[in-house]
């Protein structure tokens, strides 16, 4: 009897996510109580690295929305930079001055998205990481059996 080590050594990734998504078993024993519950521990362990691959994805895009936001000020500061010679600041200073809160505002957001995504990819990491330690207490359990 082929125990879920040697199976999962013998297909890829990609075929033992199949295999778990059409509840098929791992083992050719498929009557083996242990295995079922040891499969479906493991079932368990790779839904939640799944959801965790997807909180990751999800924080990437925010991450990649609060850099965008972000350089939008740069350019408005470039700007306002380069069209200095064309106008007077004693009498544009009104505007200037709501441009300059409008891009401490946009500055402040894309900040605070940057940060927030980056603390919870940190989190998500740390969230994977314990799931690799089930999934190893997984393959012990099922060894010692």
């Amino acid at each position: 009897m082929l125990g879920v080590d040697a199976m999962v050594e013998d297909c890829g990734l990609e075929t033992l996510y199949s295999k778990i998504n059409e509840g098929t078993t791992l083992t050719s024993d498929s009557n083996d109580f242990d295995e079922q519950t040891s499969q479906s521990g493991m079932r368990t362990s790779l839904a939640l690295i799944r959801t965790i691959d997807s909180e990751k994805r999800t924080h990437l895009a925010e991450l990649r929305t609060g850099i965008g936001i972000l350089t939008i000020p740069l350019s408005l500061l470039t700007i306002l930079i380069a069209t200095s010679n064309y106008y007077s600041v004693d009498s544009v200073l009104s505007l200037i001055v709501g441009l300059v809160i409008g891009i401490v505002a946009l500055a402040s957001v894309g900040a605070y998205l940057v940060i927030r995504s980056l603390q919870k990819l940190r989190k998500n990491e740390k969230l994977r990481d314990s799931c690799k330690d089930i999934s190893c207490f997984l393959e012990e359990h099922q060894n010692s059996d």
